[in-house]
C-alpha cells in the first residue's frame, strides 16, 4: 500500500505535471502571486476548488475500476462528462487530458494485462489517476490524496522555478498545507462513495475558482512561456 502511493505521488513520474504549473505561471506573470504569503493563498485556493473536485473523481474512478481488475464495462464516459462540466476552461481541460494520456501510457505499461482504452481516447487526469491507483493496490482515499496534493505540488514546484524561491521554504509551505490536504481527500473520498452507492452524478463537487479559470485562459494567449499551463 505505501510503496503504491509513493509511486503514483513520485514527482519523477513522467506523467506531464513538471510541465504545468496550474495557472500559476500566469499569476505570477501578473504580480498576483509574487512571495511566500501570496503563493500559500495561490495554493488553498487550487486545493479547495480543483484540488476537491480532482480528489472526488480519482476516489470515483477507484472505486468504478474495481479492486481486482479494470472495469472495462464502467462508468467511465459519465465520469469523463461530468468532470468536463467541472471545468469550465478549455486549456485547463486540454492540460488534464494531456496529462492524463501520459499516466496512461504509463499505467499501460506497468500493468498491460487491464483494458486501459476503456478510459476513453484521451482521458482526464483525475480518472487515470483513480483507475491507476488500484493497480497499485491503493484504495480510494488514497487515491483521493494523490489528486489533491497533485494539485499544489506542482504550481509549488512551479513557484521554484519561476520566483527562484528557496525549495526548503516552499516545502515548510507545503508541509504547513498537509492538514488541509487531508481534509480535502477525506471529504472527496466520501463524497465519491455517496455517488458509487446511488449512481447521483450532481452530488460529486462542483467547486469553482474563477480566477484559475482567468489565468488558464490567458496563459493559452501568451507568446512566449515556461509552462503549458
Amino acid at each position: 500500500m505505501g510503496a503504491g502511493l509513493l509511486l503514483l505521488g513520485d514527482s519523477r513520474l513522467p506523467a506531464g505535471g513538471h510541465a504545468h504549473s496550474g495557472g500559476l505561471e500566469n499569476a505570477v506573470a501578473r504580480g498576483e502571486v509574487h512571495d511566500l504569503d501570496t503563493l500559500t493563498d495561490f495554493l488553498l485556493g487550487r486545493l479547495y476548488g480543483s484540488g476537491a473536485v480532482q480528489g472526488a473523481f480519482a476516489a470515483c474512478a477507484a472505486l468504478v475500476a474495481g479492486p481486482y481488475a479494470l472495469d472495462a464495462h464502467g462508468p467511465w464516459a459519465e465520469l469523463d462528462t461530468e468532470l468536463d462540466a467541472r471545468t469550465p476552461s478549455a486549456p485547463s481541460r486540454a492540460a488534464s487530458r494531456a496529462q492524463g494520456r501520459s499516466l496512461r501510457r504509463i499505467a499501460r505499461a506497468a500493468w498491460p494485462e487491464e483494458p486501459w482504452t476503456a478510459l476513453g481516447v484521451s482521458p482526464h487526469h483525475a480518472v487515470v489517476l483513480g483507475a491507476a491507483a488500484t493497480r497499485a493496490r491503493l484504495d480510494e482515499r488514497e487515491a483521493a490524496v494523490l489528486a489533491v496534493t497533485n494539485t499544489v505540488n506542482g504550481p509549488a514546484s512551479a513557484a521554484v522555478k519561476l520566483l527562484s524561491f528557496d525549495p526548503i521554504a516552499v516545502t515548510v509551505v507545503l508541509a504547513e498545507m498537509a492538514g488541509h490536504c487531508d481534509q480535502v481527500a477525506e471529504e472527496a473520498a466520501d463524497a465519491a462513495r455517496t455517488v458509487h452507492a446511488d449512481g447521483d452524478w450532481d452530488r460529486l463537487p462542483a467547486w469553482s475558482a474563477p480566477g484559475l479559470d482567468v489565468c488558464a485562459e490567458l496563459h493559452a494567449r501568451e507568446e512566449v512561456v515556461h509552462f503549458a499551463s
